[in-house]
């Protein structure tokens, strides 16, 4: 496997690296492999716990989240989110999820998107955005907020606003379970070449009924290769592409 990894360069923009029994251990193979990696968290009060641990890695860049998914049971911590947002130009996981749930935990939702993605925070930052039922409404803020870059993580909606999505300029990352899922196939190739990315959202999207691990990432890029020729030279220059872009919108 060494032999096989050593030459490529590879990026993963979705992983829960603290849901692994052993973080620490996940993130340092991201680390050996020189996986461009973004380990996206649920909740501030996350963030802040792992923030110490992870502020000295090259590959692994820590994001402040606050899942929809949680929203049912946490508050969103505006006091932490403030505290800890200039030490990071990543946001995720962040966006809406409508499956159902009922309209007040749908507004707590929207009220915490719309404060992440505000005017006051978006420039020059990278978000990772969760948007299962919910895509048109996540697009709207995201438009109304002018926020310029936007990753659409295992995104699952309606081809008609895929449109939109990518016409804005947003990208999409894509997972190893949407290359055999007849859904995640079709947006596949609804999907323009300049605006695709990586992703494992491991360890939630399996491969091979086997949690993703980092040394899996060149096996599972050689699956992309035969669906998507050049897969991995395509998705490192739309990373670098999107970084560059964060960087000038300051």
């Amino acid at each position: 496997m060494k032999g096989l990894w050593r030459n490529m360069t590879l990026i993963d923009t979705h992983v829960h690296i603290d849901f692994y029994p052993e973080p620490q251990l996940v993130a340092q193979q991201y680390e050996s492999m020189k996986i461009y990696t973004m380990f996206v968290t649920n909740l501030p009060e996350l963030f802040e716990k792992h923030y110490k641990s992870f502020q000295n890695f090259k590959y692994v860049r820590l994001c402040l989240g606050y899942h929809p998914q949680v929203a049912s049971k946490y508050s969103f911590n505006e006091v932490l989110f403030n505290k800890w947002v200039n030490k990071t130009k990543y946001i995720g996981e962040v966006g809406l999820d409508y499956n159902g749930e009922h309209l007040e935990i749908k507004n707590r939702q929207i009220d915490a998107f719309e404060y992440i993605t505000s005017p006051k925070f978006n420039k020059g930052r990278v978000y990772t955005i969760h948007s299962r039922l919910s895509e048109d409404m996540v697009l709207d803020i995201l438009e109304k907020n002018k926020v310029k870059h936007a990753i659409f993580h295992w995104y699952s909606g309606k081809l008609s606003t895929l449109e939109k999505i990518y016409e804005r300029g947003y990208y999409f990352s894509l997972n190893p379970k949407m290359l055999v899922s007849k859904g995640g196939k079709k947006i596949i190739e609804k999907l323009p070449l300049n605006r695709l990315l990586f992703e494992t959202d491991g360890p939630f999207a399996k491969y091979n009924k086997q949690i993703i691990i980092p040394s899996m990432l060149p096996t599972i890029y050689s699956d992309f290769e035969k669906v998507i020729p050049a897969f991995e030279e395509t998705v490192y220059k739309n990373f670098k592409r999107l970084l560059i872009e964060k960087d000038l919108y300051q």
